[in-house]
C-alpha cells in the first residue's frame, strides 16, 4: 500500500534500517526472499520503502527483518548501542541529539536518544531494555500530566513474564546437575566463539558429539545386555 503521507520517527527509522541492512544485496534478490515467505513486495516497493514513500505494515516488518537475517526489534530500533565506548556512525541517522541539564542548570551534557512516540524519546539503553522484554517503562504516559510514575513491586516481573520465553529450567528442569551442565556448556561455546569459531562450526562440533554418544551409549547398553546373557547362561551350565 503506497501513500504520500509522512512517516513518523519510527516509520523513517524503519526505513533507513531497511536500506542500510540490505546493504550490497540488490532490491530484486531482497524481493525474491520475501516472494519465498509469501510477502511479496516489487523491487520498486522495496525502494520506496527505503526512500519512505511506501509504508511497512506489521506483516511486512516481520517478513523484511526475517529476509534481512536480524528480529523486528532491530528495524524498529536502529543499531542496539554500543559496548562501553564504542560508535556507531550508525546512530547518527537514528538517534536525536540534545542536551541533558541539570535541575539547577549548572551542569550540561550531550544527551542522544531514541524517539518511540511524537511526545516520547528514550536514552538509547533505556529504549533497548523495554524494546528486549528486560525493564518496564510504567505508566509513562502520565508522566507529562502527573510529573511522576509509579511501579508496582511486581511490575518488573509481570512485565518479563509477558515479553520474555521462559528460562531454560522450565524445559531442562532445575536439577544442579543439568543447571551445571548447562552452564558449563554455555561457557564452552563463548570460549569457543571467543576464538574465532562460527555458530555453524560450534552446531557442527555438538552435533557430532551428541552423535557420537548416542552411538557409544548403544554400544555399552549392547555389551550390558551380553553381560548379563552370560550370566545367566554360566548360572545355568553351573
Amino acid at each position: 500500500m503506497e501513500t504520500t503521507t509522512r512517516l513518523g520517527s519510527v516509520g523513517q527509522r524503519v526505513a533507513k534500517e531497511v536500506a542500510r541492512l540490505r546493504g550490497r544485496t540488490t532490491v530484486r534478490e531482497l524481493s525474491t526472499r520475501l516472494s519465498k515467505l509469501g510477502r511479496p513486495i516489487l523491487p520498486s516497493g522495496i525502494t520506496k520503502i527505503e526512500q519512505g514513500k511506501r509504508r511497512v505494515d506489521v506483516d511486512d516488518l516481520v517478513a523484511l527483518a526475517v529476509a534481512l537475517e536480524v528480529t523486528p526489534t532491530r528495524l524498529l530500533m536502529g543499531p542496539p548501542p554500543p559496548d562501553g565506548g564504542a560508535s556507531d556512525p550508525a546512530h547518527d541517522d537514528v538517534w536525536e541529539e540534545g542536551e541533558w541539564v541539570s535541575s539547577d542548570g549548572t551542569r550540561r551534557s550531550p544527551l542522544w536518544t531514541i524517539r518511540l512516540a511524537p511526545d516520547l524519546a528514550l536514552e538509547p539503553w533505556e529504549a533497548w531494555t523495554w524494546a528486549l522484554g528486560e525493564s518496564p517503562l510504567g505508566e509513562i504516559w502520565r508522566l507529562a500530566d502527573e510529573g511522576r510514575i509509579e511501579f508496582p513491586e511486581d511490575l518488573q516481573a509481570r512485565f518479563r513474564a509477558q515479553n520474555q520465553p521462559p528460562p531454560l529450567t522450565s524445559y531442562f528442569g532445575a536439577s544442579e546437575d543439568v543447571q551445571s551442565a548447562m552452564h558449563r556448556t554455555a561457557a564452552a561455546v563463548e570460549g569457543a566463539l571467543e576464538q574465532g569459531l562460527t555458530e555453524e562450526q560450534i552446531v557442527q562440533v555438538v552435533a557430532r558429539a551428541a552423535s557420537t554418544w548416542r552411538r557409544d551409549k548403544a554400544v555399552r547398553e549392547q555389551n550390558q545386555k551380553r553381560y548379563h546373557r552370560g550370566e545367566k547362561n554360566g548360572d545355568n551350565d553351573a
